[in-house]
């Protein structure tokens, strides 16, 4: 029998992706792990391309449809429109991160399917402390994007702006909150 030399980490190449709900951590071997960003990746831009056709076709629906038939009865939709385009894309956006999720965490899964885990995964709360780990040089880049949004074309719409905003004030009050009080 061959005696085994290194960490359970470095036997198999040194390679370790976190996998699921609960990011359990594999070792594997180079080409899983390529798989699995490029993967990710795929799946990401799948998701935003599919998450745009879902708002264009849920505000040509509700603004085309369903609008002049509610009007009659209420004017919620027609005199406040921006507020409805928000709730829109705040649905899409919730509903579609939970697909893509899922989605990462299914094929992840399959993946690594009978290798051993390494740990027994993180909690949501360490997920996310690890994730809002980031450079000045991001929180900088995190903090222009609202900026460009609000100096770029009008045919953004102010729902898009303001939600866009709002995304970006919330990702940078939980790295504040895990930087300065959450340590």
């Amino acid at each position: 029998m061959e005696q085994m030399q290194g960490t359970p980490i470095t036997r198999s190449g040194g390679y370790s992706i976190r996998v699921g709900w609960h990011a359990v951590l594999y070792s594997v071997n180079r080409d899983t792990e390529r798989r699995y960003r490029l993967m990710k990746i795929l799946l990401l831009v799948l998701a935003i391309f599919v998450g745009i056709l879902v708002v264009k076709a849920a505000e040509q629906f509700l603004f085309e449809f369903i609008a002049p038939l509610v009007s009659s009865r209420t004017v919620l939709i027609k005199n406040y429109p921006a507020i409805w385009q928000l709730l829109i894309y705040g649905l899409t956006l919730g509903c579609g991160a939970v697909i893509y999720l899922q989605c990462v965490a299914m094929w992840g899964n399959r993946m690594v399917a009978g290798s051993e885990p390494r740990d027994e995964g993180l909690t949501l709360m360490e997920q996310r402390r690890r994730s809002a780990d980031v450079r000045k040089r991001d929180i900088a880049t995190l903090m222009l994007i609202p900026i460009l949004f609000w100096l770029g074309p009008t045919s953004f719409g102010t729902p898009l702006k303001a939600f866009v905003t709002l995304l970006v004030a919330a990702r940078l009050a939980e790295i504040i909150y895990f930087r300065v009080i959450g340590k």
